[in-house]
């Protein structure tokens, strides 16, 4: 027992406020219960030992503080006498170890601190949990006993009033800095300071969680080998850093070990096994998986596994998702690798979810983001293996619509172009020039241009070509504009426009021709050659209209009324943003829809009409709220806020602008924060 009693760390960072915390529940004058929980490796026991050597707790408890190392016992009877050895007490004549025990506890003269370090060790063996949970509520109920728990699971053991640290899921993980600080003092002098060094350190962390048992165990390895060296291993077998060389594997000197423990002492095996080795591949983990988890999987009776894995904090709940930290992960996945079926089913769910995303961007990406690593998993495994049982190229499409994820979508148009040899050309082609857009996107311009030039040198701009020819011919020359336009080289964008205008019309497409024709209108408007853009909207609504395209019409209704509007020619800006606003209202694009109300209520403010103006900007703000456009309303109460000024009604005017920057500030709009600051002081003159 005096051996699995380990001393006070020297090295404890970044948990300060949990030590007071700990320290303030149990020096209250009730005897208090104490339970420090979470995964193992969180620094549960050197938590508690902080709290028991605190001053405070000292003197309450008057050096009557009792360390149990439960990880000896097993069942009620051992603990009994490890409890009763750790006191102290003297065996008696005709008297029971747990008649002595409480007898020794009942007549106590002073307050008295029991602490059962890794109690999940007798709680969860074999058949002795009644016993425990019975002893552990006698023992509470002495009433100059106050309790420290520690143990792996998210709720302490028995029916007792627990004060629990941390949150719902036990202690967290370190934060950044404290964790830093820790890893730098693990390792000590042998770490050497390089212009490097302080980023590979950051990565490193980062990789790792910030779990405590991570940290040390990574870091003492730099007394031997130099910090790139370390994170070479990292890199090459990552479970290899993460235990302490030359001693026998345990709780506190492997990674690897802490887990299998726990999967041993929570007898995990089985369907819960599969499932935790599927959670393992999975960077994202299960978002809401009390909605999706019977979505991927048929089997019934798989909440009651999930139940399984959070006692057992392999995983952990958050923002009503399944998630696990980097550690567990990787050593699942090595010693317990998920199954291609697994694989499989997993596919399937996501190339459904991917169908099924709402039209509506601003509703679609938010539902996106939390699945986006995940996706990027399972179709690159998929495509690496030539398992894939659904197109990718459609996911990628999916994934067009979203210019945050251009990243995932480009990687994965990389490795289905050099896995698969027997791609049609035409979808060879499509991929290619979809990852032009995707790198003109991320302002890899050279890249950009070099990919579809890579194409274009191969069409033939001569003479008569292929309608099909003359599309992706079209195609190139339209994102070579964009990506020219993007740099300000206008002249040579507006060259490429008119060259795609002219093979889209040779073509016969006239939907990319009527596209073409709206981006040039734009670019017009831009470089203020209204006559020009006017000419070039008119004509391109037109040719909407010839060909049904009703969407594209109220776009360039829109455009139009941008133009008038910049010009000063209210009333026929209004009639266009009036004209597009119905048009889009009947697609129901809310988005479109809400800044025509909201370009309508700007100008009618501007003509001092300030009821009709009121009404437009309320209507923007409503349906901006409606399809979740933070941005939209924020901009809609600063302008109910400049309307309100325009009239001196200056407790309405400081009510709009004040909400309007909290709402900036809530999404990081720190200029329009400002601007908002501005109008305040004006109104407040």
């Amino acid at each position: 027992i005096a051996s699995a009693t380990p001393a006070v760390p020297l090295v404890f960072k970044g948990r300060e406020e949990l030590v007071d915390q700990g320290v303030n529940i149990l020096c209250q004058q009730a005897p208090r219960f104490l339970a420090i929980l979470g995964a193992g490796g969180m620094g549960k026991t050197s938590l508690a030992l902080h709290i028991m050597n605190s001053v405070s707790v000292e003197n309450k408890f008057a050096g009557r503080c009792y360390f149990i190392p439960c990880e000896l016992f097993e069942d009620v009877e051992s603990l009994i006498e490890g409890i009763v050895h750790v006191m102290k007490l003297t065996m008696q004549e005709n008297k029971s170890k747990h008649e002595i025990l409480f007898d020794h506890l009942q007549a106590a003269y002073g307050d008295l601190l029991i602490i059962f370090d890794n109690f999940e060790t007798p709680w969860n063996h074999g058949d002795s949990r009644i016993g425990v949970k019975n002893l552990i509520e006698k023992i509470a109920k002495c009433s100059r006993v106050s309790l420290i728990v520690t143990m792996r699971g998210p709720d302490g053991p028995g029916d007792i009033s627990w004060k629990k640290l941390g949150d719902k899921s036990g202690i967290p993980t370190l934060s950044p800095v404290p964790a830093k600080e820790a890893f730098k003092a693990f390792a000590g002098d042998n770490l050497q300071s390089t212009d490097d060094s302080e980023s590979q350190i950051d990565s490193l962390l980062y990789q790792l969680d910030y779990v405590p048992l991570a940290i040390r165990l990574s870091a003492q390895h730099v007394k031997r080998v130099p910090l790139k060296a370390l994170i070479r291993m990292w890199e090459k077998d990552r479970m290899s850093i993460l235990k302490e060389e030359g001693t026998k594997p345990g709780r506190l000197t492997s990674v690897s070990f802490s887990i299998d423990l726990s999967i041993k002492i929570f007898r995990i095996k089985g369907r819960a096994l599969n499932l935790l080795s599927v959670l393992s591949f999975l960077p994202d983990g299960i978002p809401f998986w009390l909605e999706y988890l019977d979505q991927i999987f048929t089997e019934e009776g798989l909440s009651s596994n999930v139940s399984i894995l959070l006692d057992s904090s392999l995983i952990y709940g958050q923002n009503e998702g399944l998630k696990m930290l980097a550690p567990v992960r990787e050593h699942i996945q090595s010693g317990y690798p998920i199954m291609q079926d697994n694989i499989d089913q997993l596919e399937g769910f996501y190339a459904q979810f991917l169908e099924n995303l709402p039209n509506n961007h601003m509703q679609a990406q938010p539902l996106l983001q939390v699945h986006i690593n995940n996706i990027d998993k399972i179709f690159k495994a998929q495509i690496t293996s030539g398992y894939s049982k659904t197109s990718c190229i459609s996911v990628i499409k999916t994934l067009d619509r979203f210019q945050r994820f251009n990243s995932v979508s480009i990687s994965l148009i990389d490795l289905i172009l050099e896995n698969d040899k027997h791609m049609e050309m035409n979808d060879e082609i499509n991929l290619k020039l979809t990852r032009a857009r995707k790198l003109r996107g991320m302002a890899r311009f050279r890249d950009a241009e070099a990919q579809v030039m890579s194409i274009k040198e191969c069409l033939n701009e001569e003479g008569n070509i292929s309608q099909s020819k003359a599309d992706i011919l079209g195609r190139c020359f339209d994102i070579l504009g964009d990506i020219y336009y993007a740099q300000a080289q206008y002249e040579k964008a507006i060259n490429m426009n008119l060259k795609a205008q002219k093979v889209f019309k040779q073509s016969e497409n006239q939907l990319a021709q009527a596209h073409s024709m709206s981006w040039l209108g734009r670019i017009y408007l831009m470089q203020n050659r209204y006559k020009e853009a006017s000419e070039m909207l008119s004509d391109t609504q037109q040719l909407f209209q010839k060909i049904g395209h009703e969407l594209g019409v109220a776009e360039c209704l829109k455009k139009l009324g941008d133009m008038y509007r910049v010009q000063e020619r209210y009333d026929e800006a209004i009639e266009m943003f009036s004209n597009a606003q119905k048009q889009f209202q009947t697609f129901g694009d809310q988005g479109w829809a809400a800044e025509c109300l909201w370009s309508l209520g700007e100008l009618y403010r501007k003509q001092e009409k300030y009821d009709k103006a009121t009404e437009m900007i309320l209507k923007a703000q409503k349906q901006s709220e409606e399809i979740g456009d933070e941005e939209g309303v924020a901009y809609c109460l600063l302008t109910l806020g400049c309307i309100y000024m325009n009239q001196r009604q200056h407790d309405e005017a400081v009510a709009m602008l004040s909400k309007a920057q909290i709402q900036y500030e809530k999404i990081g709009k720190v200029v329009n924060v400002a601007w908002c600051y501005q109008y305040l002081g004006i109104t407040y003159r």
